[in-house]
């Protein structure tokens, strides 16, 4: 887990952030937050007159809200299930949708400003967390050695696919090379 001070350092180093009345919520990040995790993205809004932050890290989506005196209650979306993450804004404020096939979470009353950035980057993420991995190159065939290649050439050249001339040929190329 991080500690609040790498918490607070991450939150920071962020460009775009918006975190109007959230600050209990960022104060439970280190309880929630793996330690391979940073946060690379981060907003806040309004769910049913209560509001939540929104984090985006390397493999998840976060909706967080602390009540009021106690409780925790949290949605995570694995980005690589993420199908889809939809935006929209006024004047002022707007929202963000997340659906991950299953259901949605919709965010209101994002400061309009905070929407493009986050929508962006958890957009970059999802891409990247969906991408197909590597494929697997197949190793290299060893070199044979040079004992073996001569053995192999000596034995073209016993069952005659080889004569004695393009035996000496090759072998002096193998010896030369």
């Amino acid at each position: 887990m991080p500690t609040m001070d790498q918490v607070n350092a991450q939150i920071a180093a962020l460009p775009h952030r918006y975190i109007f009345f959230t600050r209990k919520e960022i104060r439970a990040l280190p309880e929630i937050l793996d330690e391979r995790e940073h946060i690379l993205a981060l907003t806040s809004g309004i769910v049913n007159r209560e509001t939540w932050l929104a984090v985006c890290t390397e493999q998840r989506l976060l909706f967080i809200n602390r009540g009021m005196l106690f409780g925790l209650r949290q949605v995570q979306m694995p980005l690589s299930r993420v199908q889809s993450i939809d935006h929209g804004y006024g004047i002022f404020y707007g929202f963000i949708r997340a659906w991950d096939g299953m259901e949605y979470f919709t965010l209101q009353t994002v400061l309009r400003s905070s929407i493009d950035p986050f929508v962006q980057t958890v957009q970059h993420w999802m891409a990247r967390a969906t991408r197909p991995p590597a494929p697997i190159q197949p190793a290299a065939a060893p070199a044979m050695d040079l004992a073996s290649q001569l053995e192999r050439l000596a034995a073209l050249r016993d069952h005659g696919t080889l004569t004695q001339e393009e035996f000496e040929a090759q072998k002096k190329k193998l010896l030369a090379g």
